[in-house]
């Protein structure tokens, strides 16, 4: 979908009663988190941040995030915002006196004063998750449920072939788990590709970095499983092209663990992908759908 068909508000209105907006970067651990929103009777990263919020400034406040992590997946650079009634507190405090309250899982990297026209969620011009993966050979126990462990790493040369196929726009719906609400399945997908890189101990890596304007429910992991076990096949890239053409679930493969996804950056760069619509002409929308989908929902 075009840029231009993106209907977003130029102002966001505060929370009513409040007067100021703060942003802040978080990163996390998610492996004992439910995810990043509010679950009943699960912890989330949302929930505890919030507790902390009231015992530092005495206010319930809803904190709202960019993406909307699920069960186990961490984040690197999940970017949140909140407002505030009085300004009893300067915005660079929040990031020291937060930390003093948060459990060692959830850290907030920055925070910076910010007004009505920022949106953590809605002002959000792309999401970038990274998936990591190692060899069981490799394992230290520092690894443990942050990244997906396998038997063997297959071709790089034909992951990196499969992983373009998943670049452009494209109906994601063979790549959708059941739960998913959203009625338009069309994502903009900047950036899919794979990459070995070391890790502190020297160990190989295997890392799937994608970047796209949203995502649907668990479509990345379903990505990653779909695309290890074809290469692991040997499967050739057209297979890959063929199954998300289908826009059928029962084409994907295993969904791969929540352990080895990072939400690792949030881009609210207008100029950044704007070279995208240009290699990759927008499809045509009717028009009742062109109310942009920013459901990037547990990926």
């Amino acid at each position: 979908m075009a840029r231009s068909d993106w209907r977003r508000p130029a102002s966001h209105p505060y929370e009513e009663g409040c007067v100021r907006r703060v942003r802040m970067t978080v990163a996390y651990d998610g492996t004992g988190y439910s995810g990043w929103q509010h679950q009943r009777n699960a912890p989330s990263v949302q929930a505890e941040i919030e507790d902390a919020l009231y015992r530092l400034t005495g206010h319930s406040v809803t904190v709202v995030g960019s993406g909307r992590t699920d069960s186990g997946v961490h984040a690197l650079g999940q970017v949140c915002h909140f407002d505030l009634p009085d300004e009893r507190f300067p915005a660079v405090v929040f990031k020291r006196a937060l930390n003093a309250f948060l459990p060692p899982a959830i850290r907030i990297m920055d925070s910076e004063e910010t007004n009505d026209s920022f949106h953590a969620r809605f002002s959000a011009m792309a999401r970038e998750y990274r998936y990591l993966i190692k060899r069981e050979a490799d394992m230290t126990p520092f690894d443990s449920g942050r990244v997906w462990v396998v038997k063997e790493l297959p071709s790089l040369e034909l992951l990196k072939a499969h992983a373009a196929e998943i670049a452009g726009t494209h109906d994601f719906t063979t790549f959708t788990a059941a739960g998913d609400m959203c009625e338009r399945r069309h994502r903009d997908i900047y950036v899919s590709d794979f990459s070995v890189e070391k890790d502190i101990h020297g160990a190989e890596v295997l890392v799937y970095t994608i970047c796209g304007n949203a995502f649907l429910y668990k479509m990345v992991r379903s990505i990653v499983g779909t695309l290890f076990f074809l290469v692991l096949g040997g499967v050739p890239a057209t297979e890959t092209a063929r199954r998300l053409a289908a826009r059928d679930r029962s084409q994907a493969g295993r969904t791969a663990s929540a352990h080895g996804l990072y939400l690792s950056r949030i881009s609210f760069d207008e100029k950044e992908y704007e070279w995208f619509e240009h290699l990759h002409p927008s499809m045509e929308m009717p028009s009742e759908d062109r109310e942009r989908e920013d459901s990037d929902d547990e990926a």
